[in-house]
């Protein structure tokens, strides 16, 4: 079965939502809810033995653009949320790498980095060194792309790595499980230009993610 799509600014807290294959019945409230970076989805909380519980709806939730078009409408508790992430939004739009050129100049030949995180700030660092900060992103898989482009474009083949620390590791995968992978497969990249160069082969240029950072 599909599961139903529902409306933020709708009438999901009350929508009556049926089990196909138990019967259960109720709202999306009382099934099992997990929440998710851009989504919450509901499973059916009926017994189901041994077999798959099925999602009966997913409640995506509303873009920046979507709550400031619903402003007139929210509670004080969802005004205050949306004030919390325009600000931060704001925030990082001022403060993020926007290019390579605001990049330091670093010595060496291989150049490991490291995706670091202190409180609320991504650190990129070459050991000791820090190379860059802005503000962080939850599941900011497009923000690390966005950045090693950058940071190619800057030291070209000398850039070997840009290895997650341990505190980066909750922001930049969050419940993206594909994260991880896709992260292996840029630093293996990286590593194999930085072979190709050594020898002295051309290498093309790393493409900026052209996602963005709009409901967050």
């Amino acid at each position: 079965m599909s599961a139903l799509i529902l409306d933020y600014f709708g009438d999901w807290r009350t929508r009556r939502l049926t089990c196909p294959t138990c019967g259960w019945t109720g709202t999306f409230g009382e099934g099992w809810t997990e929440c998710h970076a851009a989504l919450q989805d509901c499973e059916c909380p009926g017994d189901h033995r041994a077999g798959d519980r099925p999602i009966l709806a997913i409640l995506p939730f509303p873009t920046l653009r979507e709550w400031e078009a619903h402003e007139a409408r929210l509670s004080p508790a969802e005004q205050a949320y949306i004030g919390e992430v325009r600000e931060g939004r704001e925030r990082f739009m001022a403060h993020k790498l926007k290019r390579a050129g605001e990049l330091p100049d670093l010595p060496g030949e291989a150049l490991d980095l490291a995706w670091d995180q202190a409180g609320g700030e991504v650190v990129i660092r070459l050991g000791q060194r820090e190379v860059w900060r802005e503000p962080v992103r939850y599941e900011s898989l497009w923000r690390y792309e966005q950045v090693l482009a950058l940071l190619r474009e800057k030291y070209g083949t000398r850039l070997r790595d840009l290895a997650p620390t341990p505190a980066s590791e909750y922001h930049l995968y969050g419940d993206q499980t594909t994260a991880l992978r896709a992260v292996a497969r840029l630093r293996k990249r990286l590593r194999r230009d930085w072979r190709a160069g050594k020898a002295g082969t051309p290498m093309n240029p790393w493409a900026q993610s052209m996602n963005t950072d709009e409901h967050r």
